[in-house]
């Protein structure tokens, strides 16, 4: 709390590094002039300490020596225990502090400014290795972007460069144009890594929520069969245990369906990562409760008979092969299910619509028939009688 009982707010990180590289500027002055008694030095160190501490561990800076300006990527501590089986969480975060050293240099500052989102989006949704390479692949673009102007800095900014002979300021902006354009290019490489690797991590977490959504409708399943076989075995009939198997088989369809989808050549299934992992991990587990459902309504149409189809005899387990094949279809194969749905519907239909329709006139009264006269019989016709005309030539 601070002295006027308001709870203190917070620096975050962005601030401390601004502090943090004032410091450094000041620490360089100071060895350059050679006075000071080490006071700017102590300063510096403990900035960094703070911002080590409330931030992450600096992995990789880069300095600017004639402004206070800098490009950092810090490592935080991991959040939990070491996971064998995924990438353990890390915080890794760029930071930047140019505006000093870019002026007016609109399509440097721009390009760095899209350094930053490119990394907030892969820092939301990479872990791990892949996250660390990326950022440290953008940090290489900002710190080669911010070598550049130490390497020009002496000629000022463009609008400064009055004073040069027209060649000589002409060559600085076409290589500044090489340079922009150059690293335009490589951060579209960086992007295109980003987006092939996303898209690849988002399906890892898809199938991670059908995982646990597929085992927890089997934990039920065998949880109700057990319960029913123990405590109420009057329950326990032919009819339940086909709910129980063509549910589970359902469910497995839709698992096993997404599975195939991602190891196709054309890779037609697709996700979009940046919704989210939580929100991925929960569409996946909904995936396995559909097939589920899927497989418990074929049973129940092809039992009530609304499907022409012939379905397995008692014996030597046909039946329950057939609705298991069955449940396992309706939920690996959405075109499979649309066409057993179709074929009740149009059944249904038709028996109300035959059961249903309307004979009356309009007003309530039995439409009247027309009955039209029967033909007589050809031996009834009268003849008609020969032409007497003839033609004479």
């Amino acid at each position: 709390m601070s002295e006027n009982g308001k709870q203190a707010t917070r620096r975050t990180g962005a601030t401390l590094f601004s502090e943090l590289v004032r410091a450094h500027d000041r620490r360089e002055a100071e060895e350059r002039g050679g006075v000071g008694g080490g006071k700017a030095q102590a300063e510096f160190k403990a900035k960094l300490d703070e911002f080590e501490h409330d931030v992450g561990r600096i992995d990789s800076v880069y300095w600017s020596r004639r402004r206070p300006s800098a490009v950092a990527l810090t490592i935080g501590e991991p959040h939990g225990f070491r996971n064998p089986f995924k990438d353990t969480e890390t915080e890794v975060r760029l930071h930047r502090v140019t505006d000093w050293t870019t002026g007016d240099r609109s399509e440097i500052a721009d390009l760095l400014h899209d350094c930053d989102l490119l990394a907030i989006r892969v820092g939301e949704v990479l872990r791990g290795a892949s996250e660390r390479i990326t950022m440290r692949w953008i940090f290489s673009v900002q710190e080669h972007l911010l070598g550049f102007f130490e390497r020009v800095d002496h000629a000022g900014p463009p609008r400064h460069r009055w004073w040069m002979p027209n060649g000589k300021r002409s060559e600085m902006n076409r290589e500044e144009q090489r340079l922009v354009a150059a690293q335009r290019q490589e951060l579209a490489r960086i992007e295109e890594y980003y987006l092939r690797i996303a898209g690849k991590a988002g399906r890892i977490v898809y199938v991670s929520g059908m995982i646990v959504g597929a085992l927890f409708i089997a934990f039920v399943c065998a949880l109700v069969a057990v319960g029913l076989a123990v405590w109420y075995p009057e329950g326990w009939t032919t009819n339940e245990r086909y709910l129980l198997l063509c549910a589970g088989a359902g469910a497995a369809g839709a698992l096993t369906s997404v599975l195939a989808r991602m190891n196709s050549i054309g890779g037609s299934f697709t996700v979009d990562v940046e919704l989210g992992r939580p929100l991925l991990r929960r569409l996946g587990l909904f995936k396995p409760f559909v097939g589920a459902i899927f497989g418990v309504a074929v049973y129940w149409i092809i039992t009530a008979g609304l499907l022409t189809t012939q379905v397995a005899k008692e014996g030597h387990g046909g039946r329950i092969f057939f609705f298991g094949v069955v449940a396992f279809l309706a939920g690996f194969s959405e075109r499979f299910t649309g066409v057993i749905f179709g074929g009740a519907e149009h059944l249904i239909a038709g028996d109300l619509g035959d059961a249903g329709a309307d004979t009356s006139d309009g007003r309530g009264r039995p439409e009247a028939k027309t009955t039209t006269p029967a033909e007589p019989p050809p031996e009834a016709k009268t003849p008609r009688p020969a032409s007497s005309d003839k033609t004479v030539s």
